[in-house]
């Protein structure tokens, strides 16, 4: 299904249709999705679906004429949609986005898309069998790694040799990520994140990955996750993600032959990047670059990305995220598992 055109009412003129859509998921993140899609010029949000009636309830009262369901089949029994945004627990984010490709809808999925690669290859043949648009929710490539992936591109750092990445939050002690079964810990939570920022930063592939897991006691989810990725021209990049911080923070450090660009922040709307380069001009002295921040996080990542997703389905394209983009992290997070599991490295296919 693609958006379609209708006559404005005595003009003659065509208008655009707005891509309806419906939520399933209807949680933080199906929330912040919710208010995104009202603040976008291109959606239209007709139905949400969620098996808590009152999260369901909170986010239909979020607009007019939004259609609360149980779940995603009584919604695409009922609601006429052409898109459905998932934005589940982790060990949902698969079935339900199966669920909506075979009825015909395109789908936007948070990140990690999956539990493991097996999922994603799973969803990226489904779209191409189905002929819809599917796109990976990483929102940090329409704000902060957006930046950083600029800088690189413009070759301030020249060739890439070597970078350092941290991802970590507070203890994640309640609910669905608090538990194995349903994609819990800050494997997926956090390093989905930083290797996908690896991954489009650097124009290369990973051919093998080292790791080791320190897991929680009482929940048994991965706690703290050093691990390395090894690059098929050489370079290496060497990662941590924990949950045993004391706030969220992140920091990508990026070593090049001609400069250096580092990430740094303590939330989506706290970052900047400190920028030195024997190349481009503006940074031959070390400078600090705070980006301009809009609003919210709402406004400068999820708006961005939801209108990404409906300018691909109108103009029959790839979203600039796809399946294979998020088959590709969790290759690397599968790695990372497998590794710590047989205490080797692990070399990617």
């Amino acid at each position: 299904m693609t958006q379609s055109d209708s006559s404005a009412p005595g003009t003659g003129r065509e208008t655009p249709h707005l891509l309806r859509v419906g939520l399933v998921g209807c949680g933080y993140q199906g929330n912040a999705l919710a208010t995104a899609v009202g603040r976008t010029t291109t959606l239209h949000l007709v139905a949400c679906a969620d098996p808590d009636q009152e999260a369901a309830a909170r986010v239909a009262a979020l607009a007019h004429d939004v259609k609360p369901f149980s779940s995603v089949e009584a919604l695409l029994d009922d609601a006429s949609v052409d898109a459905v945004l998932v934005a589940t627990p982790h060990h949902l984010l698969c079935p339900v986005s199966l669920t909506a490709m075979r009825a015909g809808k395109h789908v936007l999925a948070e990140k990690p898309i999956g539990l493991n690669e097996q999922e994603a290859a799973t969803i990226g043949e489904e779209a191409g069998r189905r002929g819809v648009r599917y796109m990976a929710g990483y929102s940090c490539r329409f704000s902060l790694a957006r930046h950083v992936h600029d800088l690189l591109a413009a070759g301030t750092v020249g060739d890439i040799q070597a970078v350092t990445g941290v991802f970590g939050c507070g203890p994640l002690n309640d609910g669905w990520l608090a538990s194995a079964e349903t994609g819990g810990g800050s494997l997926l939570y956090l390093g989905s994140h930083l290797v996908d920022m690896l991954l489009w930063f650097i124009d290369d592939r990973p051919v093998e990955v080292s790791g080791s897991i320190r897991r929680r006691a009482d929940t048994k989810v991965d706690d703290t996750s050093p691990f390395q990725i090894r690059f098929s021209r050489g370079m290496v990049a060497q990662c941590l993600v924990t949950q045993a911080a004391s706030t969220f923070f992140f920091m990508v450090d990026i070593h090049g032959r001609a400069g250096r660009v580092t990430l740094r922040g303590w939330g989506f709307l706290q970052f900047e990047i400190e920028v030195s380069s024997t190349v481009n001009a503006p940074f031959t002295q070390p400078t600090v670059i705070r980006p301009q921040i809009e609003d919210d996080n709402i406004t400068m990542m999820l708006v961005p990305e939801l209108e990404e997703f409906a300018r691909a389905i109108a103009e029959e394209r790839e979203p600039s995220i796809t399946a294979t983009d998020g088959r590709r992290v969790l290759q690397v997070l599968d790695g990372v598992v497998a590794s710590d599991r047989h205490g080797a490295r692990v070399s990617i296919d």
